[in-house]
């Protein structure tokens, strides 16, 4: 395989990790969360020397969720983009008031997807413990504390973003 290709996730590696519809393995899913639209294969086993990281990266590739970008780095996507497969809610009308679809599932899957974004790998954790909420004011408390972690590890600026996103996702109880 090329080192000098960079590796993007699909848009069947995006909805795996927003939804884990596919219950890869940890290394699996932590080589998935690490390819980010600016590293190349030769960067990512360093970054993971793991023996079987080369095997991992092969595997991830021949399945469908992740491509090689060959040349100039590739657009990356909006740091919390939605998966189109996972888009509820069509574009508004006025672009500087973005409609979002206001659920438990739309604020849990935004929160996932915003945490792994800012975390990375170290984010699992705290993910199975959003997507096990089942009610409003459960999530709402599981956030809070996210949003603390998100602070210590990302600034106060990213906290604010993440709380601003999952706030307007998330239903009034």
């Amino acid at each position: 395989m090329g080192t000098e290709g960079i590796y993007r996730k699909t848009e069947k590696g995006r909805v795996e990790i927003a939804t884990r519809a596919n219950r890869i393995g940890l290394r699996e899913r932590t080589m998935l969360i690490m390819v980010d639209d600016k590293t190349t294969r030769r960067e990512l086993l360093a970054k993971s020397p793991h023996p079987t990281t080369e095997g991992i990266l092969n595997n991830l590739l021949a399945d469908g969720y992740i491509e090689i970008v060959n040349g100039a780095a590739a657009a990356a996507p909006a740091a919390f983009a939605a998966p189109a497969a996972a888009a509820a809610v069509a574009a508004p009308a006025d672009p500087a008031a973005p409609a979002v679809e206001v659920s438990l599932q739309s604020a849990s899957r935004f929160a996932c997807r915003a945490l792994v974004t800012i975390l990375g790998p170290g984010a699992d954790d705290l993910t199975a413990l959003v997507e096990k909420c089942r009610n409003v004011e459960d999530l709402r408390v599981r956030l809070e504390k996210c949003r603390d972690v998100v602070q210590g590890m990302g600034g106060r600026k990213k906290a604010e973003e993440f709380w601003a996103g999952v706030t307007a996702r998330l239903p009034q109880s």
